[in-house]
């Protein structure tokens, strides 16, 4: 994949949903200015094999490797963990700064910014799933729903019977494609 194992910075959210939808080069998103602020995005693989993407707000690259808890709190945009099985993808931490975690986080995401991230963080599965040839993802829910009717109804994840297995009062989600 394009973002494996490397940090970008691109200069707003748009340039990240692009990003992410399209699997562009991030090369073609540069930004400016040096010192403005920037939108930085690290994709991981783990010894596991878990994929990790972490998206913040940076006035400066430097500044999060020297002060990483406050700017885990104060300039955290998303968050994405997703493992590749033998027969699907299983997306195991999907979060954002919405208003919804306001109490969490310092400056949350607008209503709008909050679903298109979401259906970019999606979209950008669904690519991964494409290219690994993987029929369906899987993603945990809360049996009260709320955050699926919100984000993941409408991009086409169905609830089903099944409880999740590290947690019992949680539902597991599927999209087959």
């Amino acid at each position: 994949m394009l973002l494996y194992n490397k940090t970008s910075l691109l200069p707003n959210l748009v340039a990240l949903q692009e990003l992410l939808n399209n699997n562009d080069n991030e090369y073609n998103y540069r930004c400016q200015g040096l010192y403005e602020d920037k939108i930085a995005i690290r994709h991981t693989l783990a010894h596991n094999g878990m994929n990790s993407i972490r998206i913040w707000k940076t006035p400066c690259l430097l500044g999060f490797w020297y002060n990483d808890f406050d700017y885990s709190h104060k300039y955290f945009i998303g968050a994405l963990d997703y493992t590749i099985y033998e027969n699907c993808i299983k997306i195991d931490y999907l979060n954002i700064n919405d208003f919804d975690k306001k109490d969490m986080f310092y400056n949350p995401l607008n209503q709008d910014d909050s679903i298109h991230l979401v259906k970019s963080l999606i979209h950008f599965v669904k690519i991964v799933a494409l290219k690994e040839t993987k029929p369906k993802i899987i993603l945990d829910i809360h049996e009260n729903l709320r955050m699926f009717f919100k984000y993941y109804q409408e991009e086409g994840f169905r609830v089903t019977n099944r409880k999740c297995k590290s947690n019992p009062f949680w539902l597991e989600a599927e999209s087959v494609f």
